[in-house]
């Protein structure tokens, strides 16, 4: 009896959670699918307007197809796909079938030459829109106080010649007040025999973010240092699939991630390179939410679990404020101990248990140190 209690507990957690979730909340939300080996996100805007941001792998619908309705999707507004390979367009006529299309999906334009592309081509119909980089913004939500704006930076190599279609990704920026997330597709980090770098190149035009859909998987050539120093991401989602043959997420990734104090979030536990405890978790379904006119940003996993982190506008309007000798909208405490890895928002109970001596508060978080998983509590 007490096992099928918990049980039930669980159950009904997991079930308000998403019931919460269910279309639009007033928030903004971008789920990353757990999807298997391949790429597939939902943008909720606070407001109910859709996009999706690939859609699966070829023959393994199902879980895309289940999570959406879970969810409580019943069209998609807009669809952009990053690039022509099975593991992200593979889905898109049984996706569109389930939930119709509304109004445009973008891609990088072009042909490729597959069955997968053509069965894209005829699910998206005369939907079909070409990006501009630069000049292509999808805006959801317009007129309200809080509008989303998704802005295209890059495609087709960025002026690099390549003819790999990894390499061809389209590179959109999510705008949100404070907050903004990057979604690359595959894009390429390092020049190889079949790949060129992109990533040096789009920096600049993506600049400073709070979450990085991390490139190709965690491959290791993706996530170049240029990128991650330009960037400077608070947390990376990877989409990777258990049993891979690719060994995704990659150690040469994984380790220039954690170089740079990036905590990431995988959404099966992949092939390649164990998860680091305190850096790394492995959570299925990736939410991540972010209130209007917020300065924070929460990510849930596994259902129920929750971290919280500051955006980095954050950081910029409580130094800011401490220069003119404003009280700081948002500031952080830690310990001296050298060992400590972590660091609290100021208002974390977890702070009340630091001793006045060992106690340090600041208005920016300390260098190679990570929020604390369960701030604010």
């Amino acid at each position: 009896m007490r096992i099928w209690i918990k049980a039930t507990a669980v159950t009904f957690v997991c079930f308000v959670f998403f019931a919460c979730l269910a279309q639009e909340n007033g928030k903004l939300q971008i789920h990353f699918i757990d999807c298997g080996q391949g790429d597939a996100a939902i943008l909720i805007s606070p407001l109910g307007e859709t996009v999706l941001f690939d859609d699966g792998v070829l023959k393994k619908c199902d879980k895309p197809i289940a999570y959406l309705k879970k969810i409580g999707i019943k069209a998609i507004d807009y669809h952009v796909a990053s690039h022509y390979h099975s593991d992200h367009i593979g889905c898109c006529p049984q996706v569109l079938s389930e939930f119709p299309l509304q109004k445009d999906a973008y891609d990088h334009g072009g042909t490729y030459n597959s069955g997968v592309f053509q069965s894209y081509l005829e699910a998206i119909g005369s939907h079909r829109k070409t990006v501009s980089p630069g000049q292509t913004t999808i805006t959801l939500d317009p007129g309200s106080a809080t509008p989303v704006t998704i802005k295209i930076v890059a495609a087709n190599g960025n002026g690099v010649q390549s003819k790999d279609e990894n390499d061809l990704s389209v590179d959109a920026v999510v705008h949100f007040g404070a907050f903004k997330a990057e979604l690359g597709g595959d894009l390429s980090g390092f020049d190889t025999t079949s790949y060129k770098d992109i990533e040096t190149s789009v920096a600049d035009q993506v600049g400073q973010i709070d979450v990085y859909k991390v490139h190709h998987h965690g491959s290791s050539h993706s996530t170049n240092p240029h990128w991650l120093d330009v960037t400077k991401p608070r947390i990376g989602v990877i989409s990777c699939g258990t049993g891979n043959t690719y060994n995704h997420p990659t150690q040469e990734c994984l380790e220039a991630l954690h170089r740079a104090n990036v905590r990431t979030y995988w959404t099966e536990l992949g092939n390649g390179v164990d998860p680091e405890p305190g850096m790394d978790i492995v959570g299925g379904n990736i939410v991540v939410q972010v209130p209007a006119d917020s300065q924070t940003f929460s990510v849930t996993y596994n259902g129920a679990q929750t971290d919280t982190y500051p955006t980095w506008s954050a950081n910029s309007v409580a130094a800011s404020d401490a220069v003119v000798g404003v009280s700081p909208v948002q500031r952080y405490a830690w310990t001296k101990s050298r060992q400590s890895r972590i660091y609290h928002l100021v208002q974390c109970s977890d702070v009340d248990g630091i001793s006045a001596a060992n106690l340090v508060h600041g208005s920016t978080p300390p260098d190679g140190r990570s929020l604390h998983s369960k701030c604010p509590r």
